[in-house]
Order: structure tokens, then sequence, then C-alpha cells
């Protein structure tokens, strides 16, 4: 009885649906069955483009709102790379207070035995045996965790309160007092520092009242690597139990600053390009860089074309994106994504429609297959071609960046010119 009463509402639905979809699009019944080049009105067009490796915007290392999507990861280090030329990474943090500090934490001690300064270590990317040589400076301004800082921007910096050079082992744990600990940077600093902190405690305890007051007396650590573009950038996590300024004092003590969520924290970036990433010549390799490094502007050649015979609907435009040989040597491996955006007037980044789609529709996670890239742009061409050719205005083109450009040190050489397809399915109204 039950299985009679269902079978006529299961009919009845799927009888609705039918006569929906023929009812909303008459003309797409039977087009899935069909290849495109034998369904009605329907046909597939290659465009080739135009492209060029130029200079990344500077972008948002700290703010509000990029901290609700992702939290900041910090680079040290530098490489020289054929393709592009030099990188510099640095970062600048906050040092904040761990256990609440009373007369009995420090017992009286004006003076450590040591003062080190702890990372733990993520990932590597270039020249795993080069030397870094790493500085540590007393940062002069003060961070606001309600601020944005770029990328690009540089930060006052006093007397240096530490050196190390050293090759990182990423991989191999290291001994922290006695015991083995997970691969980390250990920068030691001068105990003047040390001797600094205890002494204001003595003289001047709220101080150490809160964190605010804290950072009003020392305002935090700038770090940079001195070696000229060759080696290898290094990353490090947000935040990690690892991430400290210790400071040991009485033969077995010691007191640890902490490094976390609520310090701000980030990392800045220069680049020395090759003349050719910047000359406005078409490439036949193209650079994506992260670390607001390069990136690849990309205008479709005969767009209007695709209205030669009347108005037409975009049902998918497949932009094909391939990696230039043998360019995955020497620790660097390709993106895992990329990104396309639009461009405005003035060169600048623009949200296409596209990717507010899912990331199915939307692509771009790179084929280790194929060895490709490939991405969705059909929501962009069908606006553009609507803005150019019914409208009178202007392409400015699209923009090819690197995924996670705030979150990871790689850089993608890709094929150029011609090498780079777009795909474009289209149908043309009443056929």
């Amino acid at each position: 009885m039950l299985t009679c009463v269902k079978q006529p509402l299961l009919l009845a639905g799927l009888c609705l649906i039918l006569l929906n979809s023929s009812c909303s699009e008459p003309d797409l019944i039977g087009l899935d069955l069909q290849p495109a080049s034998e369904q009605p009105g329907v046909s597939v067009d290659t465009l080739y483009l135009e492209t060029y490796t130029v200079a990344e915007d500077s972008l948002v290392m700290w703010s509000p709102l990029k901290n609700l999507i992702e939290l900041p990861t910090l680079f040290l280090g530098s490489y020289d790379e054929p393709y592009m030329g030099k990188s510099f990474a640095g970062f600048v943090s906050q040092i904040r207070i761990g256990n609440t500090i009373t007369p009995t934490t420090f017992a009286g001690a004006t003076t450590p035995d040591s003062v080190v300064l702890s990372f733990l270590y993520k990932d590597q990317v270039g020249d795993t045996n080069v030397t870094h040589r790493i500085s540590v400076y007393e940062l002069t301004e003060k961070l606001y965790n309600d601020s944005t800082y770029y990328s690009a921007r540089t930060y006052g910096t006093a007397g240096l309160l530490g050196h190390v050079d050293l090759v990182p082992e990423i991989k191999d744990s290291v001994v922290v007092g006695g015991s083995k600990a997970a691969p980390q940077l250990r920068i030691p600093l001068d105990t003047a520092l040390g001797g600094k902190i205890m002494r204001e405690y003595i003289s001047n305890p709220g101080t150490f009242a809160s964190n605010s007051a804290f950072i009003d007396f020392f305002k935090g650590v700038v770090l940079t690597d001195s070696a000229d573009g060759v080696g290898s950038i290094v990353s490090m996590p947000s935040t990690s139990g690892v991430h400290r300024l210790t400071l040991y004092f009485s033969g077995n003590k010691s007191y640890e600053f902490l490094i976390d969520v609520n310090a701000v924290r980030m990392s800045y970036f220069k680049h020395q390009y090759l003349p050719s990433n910047n000359d406005q010549v078409e490439d036949q390799s193209l650079v994506v860089a992260s670390m607001a490094g390069l990136k690849d502007s990309l205008v479709i050649k005969n767009l209007s074309s695709l209205y030669d015979d009347g108005p037409v609907s975009i049902s998918s435009a497949r932009l094909v994106i391939r990696l230039e040989d043998g360019t995955t040597a020497s620790n660097f491996e390709p993106h895992s994504n990329l990104l396309i955006f639009g461009s405005d007037s003035t060169g600048k980044n623009v949200t296409t429609a596209d990717a507010t789609e899912t990331s199915s529709y939307y692509g771009g996670a790179y084929d280790n297959t194929k060895n490709q890239y490939v991405l969705n742009v059909a929501r962009y061409v069908q606006q553009t071609l609507k803005k150019v050719v019914e409208n009178g205005g202007k392409d400015y083109g699209l923009f090819l960046v690197a995924g996670g450009s705030t979150s990871n040190a790689r850089r993608t050489i890709l094929k150029g010119q011609s090498s780079i397809q777009l795909i474009v399915t289209k149908t043309k109204f009443n056929p």
C-alpha cells in the first residue's frame, strides 16, 4: 500500500520537473547527448591571447578582514631565480608577555645567561644548501591590530639585537634544554636586551601589567636576511608554541615571551626583476610568483569575432595554460592553483563573476598528469562581449596570479603566447 502511494507522487514530481525544464529551456533539450559540433546553433571556437609578465601590486599582509580569512605566514630569506630575478623576504613581529610576571619571576636577577628568539619551520623554496645570514633588529614603531599593512612596507629599526649564519634544517630536530625538539630557527640575541627587560621590571613593574604597556616599552622585532639573493626562502607558520623569546637566567630558570595569535606579525617583500619582466613585450615564457611578485597580463585576441554571426550565449570558456618544460628543478614546485582576475583601467586586480562560482566550475588547480591549469572564464567573456561589442566599452584584459600569494614562496613558469588557448563553446540566439 505504501508503495502504491509513493510511486504516483514520484512520477508526478518527475513530470513536473521535466515540464518546467522544457518550458524554460526549449533550445537546450538533448544538447548534452551529442557533440557540440552537431548541436543546433552550438559551435566551439579557439582564441589566442597576448601575454605579458608584469609586476604584482603590493598586497595586504595584515588587516582585520584578511586575518578572518587567512592568518599570516612568516617568510625569511632570498633567492635569485633565472626567470624572474632576485626576491627578498623578511618579517616583523610584536613580542607579548607570557605567564604573569611577579616579584618572584626573575627573583632579583638583572642579567640573563642567554636570550634566544625561536620560530618553528614550515617550508623552504630554493637552494636548500646555501647559508642564510639572519639579523634581528629592534622595531621602533608601534604596530596596531586594527590597521592594514602591505607587503612593500618598510619598518623602522634601532640597534642590532642578534645575528646568526646558518643553513636551515627544516626537517631535522634540534636539541633544546637537553631534549629533542621540532625543527626550528633559533637565534641567540644580545643579553643586553634581557637585562634591559629585567631591570625595567625592578624600576617600573607597571610596564608588565598589560601587553599594551609592555609593547609601548618594547615594540617588537624585525628579521632580515642579508644573503644577496642567493639561497632559499624559508617560511614559518602563523603561530606555534615554538614562536617565542626566551630569557634563560640563574643557571636553570627561564621565562618565555610569546608570539601568539594576538601579536601583530607579517612579512614584507622586495624584488629585483629581470628587465624582460617589465618590458611590455609579449613573452614566450610567463612567470607567476608569490610574495607579491609577478603576475601575467592576458588579453584575448579578436574577442569580438565571437559575435560575427550575431549575439551568442557563452556556456563555457576554458583557459588552458601549460607549464613550461624543465622548470620545476631546484626545489621549485609549481603552484597548487592559479587565479584569474579582471583588470580595471588603472591595472588593478578586479574579481571576476566566475570567481564567485564553485571550484568545480572555476577550476585553476594544477593537473600534474597534463602539466597544465584550466580555468573557466565564461561569465567574464559574456560580460566583456556585451561591454565591448554592444556598448562600445573597452576590454582591459585579465590577470593570472598565484594562488596563496601571501602563504607560499613558489614561482611557476608557463608557456606563453600561442601556447595559451581559450576554448569557447557558444550558442547562437534563435539558430
